[in-house]
């Protein structure tokens, strides 16, 4: 997919940039070359990510941002989306984490579902998730509330309760 100056995309575990320029660079000696220059939005620090054109696998973790349209529909799914709670604390640490970094968007929502069901379990019980849940639930959430955001045309910390009132969850 052939992406423009100006396009809001996500870039693999980065989240949501954008591209700001494409310009022919040269790193380490190498002959120049085309690069996506890439500029975090919601990121306050000033950092920058170089991806060559010519770099299929590079290319291939970028992907447009998602519309207002799927981003709504996205949520009001999220109420079908049965990512099943797994007892095993390891099992469910590295099932999780495999869907957050490799996952679809759909999966991705699936597993915070399940951690703030499980969430809103324990707190029924007095419990709190343990620190690998919270900090799945948070990476989950981070790789999503930014791209919603975006879509959405909200800041991403009222990302989360925009979900859970209109997915009624948790």
């Amino acid at each position: 997919m052939k992406f423009n100056i100006g396009d809001n995309v996500v870039y693999g575990g980065n989240g949501v940039c954008k591209i700001t320029e494409i310009k022919k660079m040269s790193f380490f000696n190498e002959a120049p070359k085309d690069y996506y220059v890439l500029q975090p939005v919601f990121t306050k620090q000033a950092s920058v990510m170089y991806v060559p054109l010519d770099s299929e696998v590079m290319v291939n973790k970028l992907r447009p941002v998602i519309d207002k349209e799927e981003a709504l529909s996205l949520i009001k799914s999220l109420p079908d989306n049965n990512i099943d709670w797994i007892d095993d604390k390891n099992l469910r640490k590295d099932t999780y984490n495999s869907i957050v970094t490799k996952g679809t968007r759909k999966e991705i929502m699936g597993v915070i579902k399940a951690v703030l069901t499980r969430q809103a379990e324990l707190s029924s019980e007095g419990k709190r998730l343990n620190m690998q849940d919270e900090k799945t639930l948070v990476d989950a959430e981070s790789r999503m509330n930014a791209e919603l955001a975006l879509a959405l045309d909200m800041d991403p910390e009222e990302v989360p309760d925009f979900i859970r009132k209109e997915a009624c969850i948790a």
